[in-house]
């Protein structure tokens, strides 16, 4: 893990994979951080490419800044590909991060050649969108961000005192049959990962909550890249048809169901998503 500086603020950089190889910039999920790039670690090295993941504002160890739009993403990014020296990338979004992958799809259509949504979450305009998510984290945290910050940050310090046994319970929660097999060995990197995340305190990712409401201020049908989007159809947290929405808006958007598998789909499907992102 290695910090870099973009516009004079610490921005929290992690690298896997193969060092190197082609790249793909990893946007982190909500209530999470760079740190979950790791899932897709092992399968970046057999394929070559390298997995450059970044911590969002505020967020692990990135400095605390005041970010209002997600379209104010791309500019990061593109600063960042600048610093390693990046021409051509990929992008991926796992959950939270799908919008952030595609604004940067969006907004970089000469240097974003390809896009991989992996669980995402699409955009949330009324109340009604909100709860149709099924993470009950979710459907409390987004409208206490938009309309009552200091809510929000007192219920992210109440689960950030939660023991490591409910950590492990609600990550199992979210895995399909498939992903779940998987999952033993990743545990102590999703207690790592839910520590990480909030070491600078909570205000980032209030931030980041009350961002995931309302429009995301760009039009998804201005992207022409190709746009996987990859649902498990027993993701308890992300509904299949908000998947179905996405690729619907997505002129160049191909949808993958992926059966008996749930919110951690990286974990069975990750050489499956970057085989699809290869130059």
């Amino acid at each position: 893990m290695h910090s870099v500086l973009i516009d004079g603020r610490r921005l929290g950089l992690r690298r896997f994979g193969t060092r190197g190889g082609w790249p793909v910039v990893w946007n982190h999920g909500g209530l999470s951080c760079a740190l979950d790039g790791k899932m897709m670690d092992a399968a970046a090295l057999r394929c070559g490419a390298e997995i450059i993941a970044i911590d969002r504002p505020g967020i692990g160890h990135s400095d605390v800044w005041s970010m209002p739009s997600i379209t104010q993403w791309p500019h990061i990014v593109e600063q960042v590909a600048d610093l390693l020296h990046l021409d051509a990338i990929a992008v991926t979004g796992w959950s939270g991060g799908g919008p952030y992958a595609l604004a940067c799809t969006a907004a970089m259509p000469e240097r974003v050649r390809a896009a991989a949504l992996i669980e995402s979450i699409p955009e949330l305009l009324r109340l009604a969108d909100v709860f149709e998510l099924r993470f009950w984290e979710d459907e409390l945290l987004i409208p206490l961000a938009h309309w009552a910050p200091s809510l929000a940050a007192a219920a992210l310090r109440f689960l950030g005192l939660a023991p490591n046994w409910l950590i492990h319970r609600g990550i199992a929660d979210a895995a399909g049959t498939r992903d779940y097999v998987e999952l033993k060995p990743f545990l102590p990197l999703f207690v790592e990962i839910a520590h990480e995340a909030t070491r600078h305190g909570v205000s980032g990712m209030v931030d980041e909550y009350r961002r995931y409401y309302g429009p995301w201020g760009f039009d998804l049908g201005t992207i022409h890249q190709p746009v996987t989007i990859w649902q498990g159809e027993e993701d308890t947290v992300i509904p299949t048809k908000c998947a179905r929405r996405l690729q619907a808006l997505l002129p160049n958007g191909t949808l993958h169901l992926l059966p008996e598998t749930g919110h951690l789909l990286p974990l069975v499907a990750a050489d499956q998503i970057l085989r699809e992102l290869t130059p």
